[in-house]
């Protein structure tokens, strides 16, 4: 009853005081609880969107891209879970799973933590830190993280600190679904398995308020003026002898008011994960699944050039070679050269406070294919993005 009111009363002075009144009542309401047993959390992002497709201007429309579900919390202070859903999907087919993350996450000690359930991948690199935990949409992400049906899998990872400001995790999970990519009214008689490593750690802390042992639990700590994500994933397909190898190694740096992020990402793929190459292969009449590897390279700015406003820019470029070697491909060969151009401002309207932000960019993606058989297909394609995202406590 007494969070009800409280609820009521924030939603009462939002209407009548300005952002800034707003703001210090969401941070006072924050440092009376810090950390509640049982929170619930709705983010969204929408807005208004115009692209243009091979040379065709496709139109403008409003789109709800992002909205998802999260129940977060602890049940001691050994014992926290996490419980997501995601709301929107692309097919009607992704919707069948009850919920897209359900973990628990155990303190053995001040150094060692267990994590059960159905987790997200401990990939590397900061591209794939923020599109899994700040739901920064305003940047729209490249899908570099080509997960079947964007289904998270289910297993166990052990995460260990060994000393300050250091993390080694080791994953091992696998997917419940057994129906087959080559043959898809089939199934498979195992449960494909994925196995990762990665290694999180920073320096040079900015300065060490509110740090206690215990601050591992806190996965946005961003008071570090380097930090760097570094992963190597072996995934198995769902196919024998199969498999997605993924090299990540991300690095930011942070120096207010400019924060830097460089990526590089080796994918190494027995069959093609995002089917953009296989796509180009049926238009010609090849309709076998070709083995490829992608090198991705990316570096993004952000820079808060006055309070309130961020400047944001970023750039991809990527190469695609061949794998294994089939009749269109040789192996080893060269067939894909990928750029992206990425701009646009951001605005928070409450002070000290990044719930609630809009945005504006222009993208624009250039794919050029090296045969020339596959020259008919090239990409230059751009959009333009006005948006609106924002987080919700419901209780």
């Amino acid at each position: 009853m007494k969070k009800t009111k409280i609820i009521f009363l924030i939603i009462f002075l939002g209407f009548f005081y300005p952002f800034h009144s707003f703001s210090e009542i969401i941070e006072q309401q924050k440092t009376t609880d810090e950390k509640p047993n049982f929170n619930v959390f709705l983010d969204s992002s929408n807005g208004l969107y115009s692209s243009v497709v091979k040379n065709k201007f496709e139109g403008s429309h409003f789109f709800d891209s992002y909205l998802n579900l999260e129940v977060i919390g602890n049940t001691n202070n050994k014992i926290s879970y996490r419980f997501t859903k995601q709301l929107i999907k692309k097919s009607i087919e992704e919707n069948h799973h009850m919920l897209d993350l359900a973990y628990f996450k155990y303190k053995w000690n001040d150094k060692l933590y267990f994590l059960f359930g159905k987790q997200p991948f401990s990939f590397g690199s900061m591209e794939y830190a923020n599109e899994s935990y700040s739901h920064e949409q305003a940047y729209r992400y490249s899908h570099v993280y080509k997960k079947n049906r964007n289904e998270n899998y289910i297993g166990f990872s052990f995460i260990y600190y060994p000393i300050k400001d250091h993390e080694f995790q080791f994953q091992i999970v696998n997917d419940i679904n057994k129906e087959s990519i080559i043959f898809p009214k089939e199934t498979i008689n195992f449960y494909p398995i994925a196995c990762s490593v990665s290694w999180n750690w920073s320096l040079n802390p900015i300065n060490f308020y509110h740090h206690h042992d215990n601050d591992h639990d806190n996965d946005h700590d961003d008071n570090k003026i380097i930090k760097n994500r570094w992963s190597y994933s072996i995934i198995q397909e769902n196919e024998k002898k199969k498999y997605w190898k993924l090299l990540t190694l991300g690095s930011r740096f942070k120096w207010k008011p400019v924060i830097i992020e460089a990526d590089y990402i080796l994918s190494n793929e027995d069959m093609e994960k995002n089917r953009s190459i296989t796509n180009v292969l049926r238009t010609l009449n090849f309709y076998d699944h070709p083995s490829v590897k992608y090198g991705t390279y990316l570096v993004k700015l952000k820079y808060n050039f006055i309070p309130k406003w961020n400047l944001i820019a970023k750039g991809v470029y990527e190469i695609g070679a061949s794998g294994k070697g089939n009749f269109f491909l040789k192996e080893n060969k060269l067939f894909q050269k990928s750029y992206t151009y990425y701009g646009g401002l951001e605005f928070f309207p409450i002070m000290k406070n990044d719930d609630i932000s809009f945005f504006i960019a222009y993208q624009n993606n250039r794919i050029n294919y090296s045969l020339y058989s596959m020259k008919k297909e090239n990409k230059n394609d751009y959009f333009i993005l006005l948006g609106f995202n924002y987080r919700v406590k419901m209780i």
